[in-house]
């Protein structure tokens, strides 16, 4: 499948509504895809979904929370490592990175991710971050060699030096559509603010485009050849386009022939006054009596092809139309590169119709002219280093009626860190209550002040205290600040003169990662106080009859 061109519109609902009429065809049948993001990256899903067009069958997507790549990529039980991938999508931005420490974070990102991509038995498709949408020097910052700009370009170099040349691992670049979309159609800072969606959704639609692009060459979902009709040729503009279209072609490698009927012959000579050189870059020509297709189908079979192999570019309408046939059984596609003949090369070279991946281990171009260096080893790194090396500190105090509203959002807003029970929003008079607990936790790490990050929710029944709302935002998760509300939790019941802890869960789907932490042995059915006492902890999920099963 082409690559969808920029500048071309694309009814981006309509894409989003065949993809979930889709999903309602029954379970999914094909690739199981992880994608962990720095960012909100559910968007792309059905736009990456489309893209791939039944060429793994309809896939299953385990889209992880944001900004938990590290985590997700290192922790034995998380949930990209049980969802059995077949293929892993890394996307970190350099924004959510500390400044002055790009490399050494994207680097570690990416070799966390190689390594996790190698355990799981996946391919890894990597991301190379886009350049930051702005740099606070302006202008200025273009003068510096060690400006932002300029230390954005090194350290995506040092990324794809990385990954390059291994087995299973492919790069596509987020910077080629920012570029190709333009800044101000690209970047959605107030989506960002709001909801970590930096991007608009013509970046998500090119950026899923790219990356199954990637996947269905894979299976060698590709053209081998071009057949140029110089049918149609109607002026010497036309013939000097075709004539670019024919030197980008001949630069990259493709075996190209041109044909036509023997009226066509007026045009080849045109074309060769024009461009001399245009003899040596065809493979082959005819001119006779036959039809196109038949010509087609004889030029693959005497090349070894088949006729999908070959793509047909033809002059119609005054634009150039490039015919390629499919695999997996779908029609024939064109893409339409357009009236302007000198802008053919380059948007025929954007569609990617010839594009091959590269072979791990064959010379790359950069050896061929001998500068190629080869990239540092990268030390090991673990969870427990990750989280120790980020200074995370965790502050809770009882919430005040000016943190309501927060509150009320984020008991709504949070999906993956929570315990699924539906929470009526709170009141002054239900956090003031004698035998309830409203908590609210700050967390900060070397990074940044993530602010308000964590809900908790106690009240007192009986002799057990009951965790009505566990809440923790998507940025603090996987930072060991499970651990230490565990422990105010413990305090805090204990102080109430409770015997017991009971968290009471309902599985959304979403919401493994509370579920499997409560169930983990960092919980281990008990729940430490700061002074190190311990209390029972009763782990139940809920049922529709109101009954509990207890998990642990």
């Amino acid at each position: 499948m082409p690559l969808p061109l920029t500048d071309v519109p694309v009814d981006l609902r309509a894409l989003r509504a065949a993809h979930q009429e889709t999903e309602r065809t029954g379970p999914p049948d094909g690739l199981r895809i992880g994608i962990m993001a720095s960012y909100t990256a559910d968007p792309v899903v059905p736009y990456l979904a489309t893209a791939l067009g039944g060429a793994y069958g309809r896939p299953d997507f385990h889209v992880a929370p944001y900004n938990q790549i590290i985590q997700e990529c290192l922790a034995p039980d998380s949930g990209s490592a049980r969802a059995d991938l077949d293929v892993v999508v890394v996307s970190q931005r350099l924004e959510e990175l500390e400044d002055g420490a790009w490399t050494t974070g994207l680097t570690a990102v990416a070799e966390a991710a190689r390594q996790a991509a190698e355990r799981w038995g996946a391919t890894l498709v990597a991301v190379l971050p886009g350049l930051p949408a702005a740099d606070p020097l302006g202008v200025a910052g273009d003068c510096w060699s060690d400006g932002r700009t300029a230390a954005a370009a090194a350290v995506r170099e040092a990324m794809r030096t990385t990954l390059t040349d291994r087995p299973n691992v492919h790069l596509v670049d987020l910077e080629a559509v920012l570029r190709s979309l333009g800044a101000t159609k690209a970047h959605h800072p107030t989506l960002f603010q709001v909801a970590k969606v930096p991007y608009r959704e013509e970046v998500y639609h090119h950026l899923g485009a790219r990356i199954a692009h990637v996947l269905r060459l894979r299976t060698g979902d590709t053209r081998h050849a071009a057949a140029l009709d110089l049918r149609g040729l109607a002026d010497a503009e036309d013939v000097d386009g075709l004539g670019g279209v024919l030197r980008w072609l001949s630069a990259a490698g493709v075996p190209s022939y041109a044909l036509g009927g023997l009226d066509a012959v007026t045009a080849w000579r045109d074309l060769v006054t024009s461009d001399p050189t245009a003899p040596a870059r065809l493979s082959d020509w005819f001119f006779d009596d036959r039809d196109l297709d038949a010509q087609v189908r004889d030029l693959a079979a005497e090349a070894g092809l088949t006729e999908r192999d070959v793509a047909l570019l033809q002059r119609r309408d005054d634009h150039l139309i490039v015919t390629v046939r499919t695999a997996h059984g779908r029609r024939a596609e064109e893409v339409d590169l357009g009236a302007d003949a000198a802008a053919w090369p380059s948007r025929l070279a954007a569609a990617g119709i010839f594009d091959r991946l590269p072979v791990p281990g064959a010379p790359g171009r950069a050896a061929a002219r001998g500068d190629e260096t080869v990239p540092e080893a990268v030390g090991g790194l673990s969870l427990a280093s990750f989280i120790a090396g980020l200074g995370v500190e965790a502050d809770f105090r009882a919430a005040r009626a000016g943190d309501l509203a927060k509150i009320n959002d984020m008991l709504v807003a949070s999906k993956e860190f929570t315990l699924g029970v539906p929470v009526p929003p709170v009141t002054v008079e239900a956090a003031s209550a004698d035998d309830r607990v409203l908590l609210l936790g700050s967390v900060r790490d070397r990074l940044g002040d993530l602010g308000p990050s964590v809900v908790l929710s106690l009240a007192r029944h009986g002799s057990d205290c009951v965790v009505e709302a566990f809440v923790i935002s998507c940025p603090a998760m996987g930072k060991d600040v499970e651990v230490q509300a565990m422990r105010e939790i413990a305090a805090h019941a204990q102080a109430m003169g409770a015997d017991r802890i009971v968290a009471e869960y309902r599985d959304t789907g979403r919401n493994h990662a509370a579920i499997d932490f409560l169930r983990s042995p960092a919980a281990g059915g008990t729940a430490e106080t700061p002074d190190g006492a311990l209390l029972d902890l009763l782990v139940r999920a809920e049922t529709s009859d109101t009954e509990a099963v207890t998990t642990s």
